[in-house]
């Protein structure tokens, strides 16, 4: 369980939210209504309105929402953008404590947008450390930490120590994520001393659900308690709803963890009624998971499976997508145990989905080509025993597949008890050896670095080995002269892909991808195509209107990348061109990108289609796009490949 989830966020608002946050929030709240009955001026009114909505963020959260729209259109009306940036600020911490990410990150970015434009210095730091918690909550590691990295840098320039605290706490959690206990532990020891000594009490609480959540997860369950039971007391004593839903959840967390069902039952019941009352939708899921994970270690099962299924709704509407698939992989033993192997193996299937969309398509389509040439074309027995090893190499690249076919297994298994006994107590070894490496791996980001890191420096590796040894092969006698030819096409194909794995190792390491690199690889292709075709004569050009740090899909790059190689390639093997263009333009609906060439063209009627314009038609239909291929004998052919803005 992400303990991420529950780390105390830093949100900029007016100064008296300061002044009376050690007072009873309902206490403010009663005052505010006072005030706001009195208040005749605007600009007055949409300060309480922003007051309001941070305090009933604390107590109920369809409250908040409520006087965030207000402050909004009443600042809206006023057109004081510093107000109005505000107004979103508030309105995105509000819906962050739902659960509502989406909507928390377009309020964040549209404050940010606001106070860019006015020179809100100040406001803008506090933006950027919003943004970073709502990548954080997200799993976006790579984001969180440059905003809070920028927004830190401008409290230590202005001496804030307050804001200064709170960006490291959230850098401190960031630390947490990412496995980093030590470093972690040493910020949050720092962070504690400045909140104990200012008594920041709902602060403190927060504080200590993280440093809670550090020892749950090196299994010290004593300390991890202690410093539930702490965040516990400060949570009462500053009534903060919120900070009391999250640390029953973790309590619940830990007593699972800890095997303690019966007080994991208890703490979770009592937080899902502080969620409902608050309306906090992602912790109410989250603690009915954790409930369910409690009945089900007592073989209470139906009670699990009610509780399971409900969270997975709420969650589904959230687009919590990993913490839906944990659920789903805990609902795989259950069916597997009320003997009911249809249903396993459907959330099995479920979660297999999920795996797979972790990784980009064309890494797995290498892989498999990978695998394939292996398999077929090294049959002898010292080949075979330098694939055992390649494949020992690259066990972290596999293990998804090997864990997708465990868990395919087991209700097939289970169903099949007595007749595969020996086989089945293997395969349960195995998927308990999996399930504990899966609850570390709680990010799509480190999914996607750590595939990327081991295509480079596994199969890179492997493949620059082949070709030495293919070189070397080269000068031995007597086969020197009948298989040279062979060695140099084996060689070559490795090269060839290398580069193409280079190419997905750029995609992959990059949630977005800008034109100017894109272009940079489009390039580099095409002089290597010059190079190997000294007789045609390559022209790339780029419509002004595509600006270079433009972005798109890391997903969207790599695929046009492949249908410009796959288009250049065929002109260069088939045309008898003399001159290939390259044109990348920008339309009205989308982008559109042209290779011609003045060869002598062909009826495409009157062909066979190949792997290679089925593949480019292919991920031209991921892209949303088309392909359209033009051609005519003698007079050429064009290639326009169109797809719609992201």
């Amino acid at each position: 369980m992400k303990h991420a989830l529950f780390l105390f966020l830093l949100l900029f608002v007016f100064i008296s939210h300061k002044e009376t946050q050690a007072q009873s929030p309902k206490y403010v709240i009663d005052s505010l209504k006072v005030q706001l009955k009195s208040a005749k001026l605007e600009q007055d009114q949409v300060a309480i309105y922003s007051e309001l909505t941070w305090y009933w963020a604390m107590v109920n959260l369809d409250s908040a929402l409520d006087y965030g729209r207000r402050s909004l259109t009443l600042a809206e009306k006023m057109g004081d953008q510093k107000v109005i940036s505000q107004a979103y600020s508030d309105l995105g911490n509000a819906y962050n404590q739902r659960g509502e990410f989406a909507e928390a990150k377009a309020a964040y970015k549209k404050a940010l947008e606001l106070r860019t434009e006015i020179g809100d210095s100040a406001g803008m730091a506090g933006s950027k450390s919003n943004l970073a918690s709502i990548h954080q909550r997200l799993y976006q590691t790579d984001s969180a930490m440059m905003y809070y990295i920028e927004a830190l840098d401008y409290y230590e320039q202005t001496g804030n120590e307050r804001y200064i605290n709170f960006v490291k706490n959230n850098l401190g959690v960031l630390h947490e994520d990412m496995r980093n206990y030590p470093k972690a532990l040493e910020i949050y020891a720092e962070v504690a001393e400045y909140r104990e000594k200012n008594q920041m009490i709902p602060e403190l609480a927060m504080l200590y659900n993280n440093m809670g959540n550090i020892y749950k997860a090196t299994k010290e369950y004593d300390k991890s308690e202690d410093y539930f039971q702490k965040a516990m007391e400060n949570g009462l004593k500053a009534g903060d709803s919120l900070v009391l839903s999250v640390t029953y959840l973790n309590l619940a967390a830990l007593y699972n963890a800890a095997e303690r069902p019966d007080d994991a039952i208890k703490a979770a019941t009592e937080g899902i009624k502080i969620a409902e009352k608050v309306n906090s939708f992602y912790d109410q899921a989250m603690m009915e998971y954790a409930l369910a994970n409690s009945y089900s270690k007592k073989r209470e099962y139906l009670k699990a499976k009610n509780l399971y299924q409900k969270a997975i709704l709420t969650l589904t509407e959230l687009e919590a997508k990993e913490e839906v698939a944990s659920i789903q992989l805990r609902m795989v033993p259950m069916f597997a145990a009320l003997n009911m192997p249809d249903s396993a193996q459907y959330y099995t299937d479920r979660y297999i989905d999920y795996r797979n969309s972790l990784t980009e398509a064309q890494v797995a389509e290498l892989t498999n080509e990978l695998q394939t040439k292996y398999e077929s074309e090294k049959k002898d027995r010292e080949i075979a025993q330098q694939q055992l090893a390649l494949r020992n190499k690259n066990i972290q690249l596999y293990g998804s597949l090997f864990l997708a076919l465990a868990l395919a297994g087991v209700g097939y298994l289970l169903y099949k008890q007595q007749k595969l006994k020996n086989r089945q107590l293997q395969q349960e070894g195995e998927l308990k050896a999996a399930l504990v490496q899966i609850e570390t791996q709680n990010k799509l980001h480190e999914q996607r670095m750590l595939i990327s890191r081991d295509l480079h420096d596994n199969i890179g590796a492997q493949l620059t080995f082949i070709i030495s040894a293919i070189e070397n092969l080269k000068y031995f006698e007597p086969i020197k002269e009948q298989l040279t030819q062979r060695y140099d096409s084996i060689a070559d194909f490795t090269k060839q892909t290398i580069t193409e794995l280079r190419d997905t190792i750029w995609a992959m390491n990059s949630g977005k991808v800008n034109w100017e690199s894109l272009t940079g690889r489009i390039q580099d292709y095409i002089q290597r195509a010059g190079n190997s075709a000294s007789g045609i004569r390559f022209e790339f050009s780029m419509s002004d209107t595509i600006k270079p740090d433009q972005t798109l899909a890391s997903a969207d790059a790599i695929q046009v990348l492949r249908i410009l190689q796959e288009a250049i390639q065929n002109a260069v093997k088939y045309s008898e061109a003399h001159s290939v263009q390259v044109k990348i333009e920008e339309t009205n609906t989308g982008l559109e990108v042209t290779v011609q060439d003045d060869g002598k063209g062909f009826d495409e009627s009157a062909i066979r289609p190949g792997n290679g314009l089925y593949n480019m038609r292919k991920r031209a239909e991921e892209l949303s796009g088309k392909l359209e291929i033009d051609s005519k004998p003698g007079l050429g052919t064009s290639v326009v490949l169109t797809w719609p803005k992201s």
